[in-house]
């Protein structure tokens, strides 16, 4: 007993700053596996809570799909669900035009129900092969669920540099 008040009287300090970064390192360990590691089995995390309320199964796609595939200048349509994003594809004939093909996009936002466009956001991807009568084009397009209510699409027109020698 003598010898451990000894150690005590002799190192006190030390000891009290070894059991504070002891509790620093449990405290720190505990912060880390709980804030990196979390305890979630989605890759999502919480972000997808409420989705079972709004479902958007195989059969509803395939309506989408048979929808949009009634138009005779659509060739193909696919979609994709991932999250809370969803993805539609949609080829055209090659004789389509981007403002054919665009109202076609935007004409197939009748076909979702209000339940899935207030909750999900859509992305298109739209594209037509070129031919010696009209060019191709392959554009994106989006629609959040806080949108204005139409599809944004991006600008990715090329444009020819005119140079002019003197």
């Amino acid at each position: 007993m003598k010898k451990l008040k000894k150690i005590w009287q002799e190192n006190s300090v030390l000891l009290v700053l070894l059991f504070i970064l002891i509790a620093c390192l449990i405290a720190i360990s505990v912060v880390v596996i709980t804030y990196f590691v979390g305890d979630s089995s989605s890759k999502y995390g919480d972000r997808l809570e409420g989705i079972e309320d709004h479902s958007f199964d195989n059969g509803m796609q395939e309506e989408v799909i048979s929808k949009i595939e009634e138009s005779e200048i659509v060739d193909s349509a696919t979609i994709r669900v991932s999250g809370k994003v969803i993805y539609i594809n949609i080829t055209f004939v090659p004789t389509t035009t981007l403002v054919e093909g665009q109202s076609i996009a935007l004409a197939s936002l009748d076909y979702f129900g209000e339940d899935i466009l207030s909750f999900y956001d859509l992305e298109y991807m739209i594209e037509a092969d070129d031919t010696e009568e009209a060019e191709g084009f392959k554009i994106m397009g989006a629609k959040n669920v806080s949108g204005s209510g139409g599809i944004v699409w991006n600008n990715n027109t090329s444009f020819e540099e005119n140079v002019t020698e003197e």
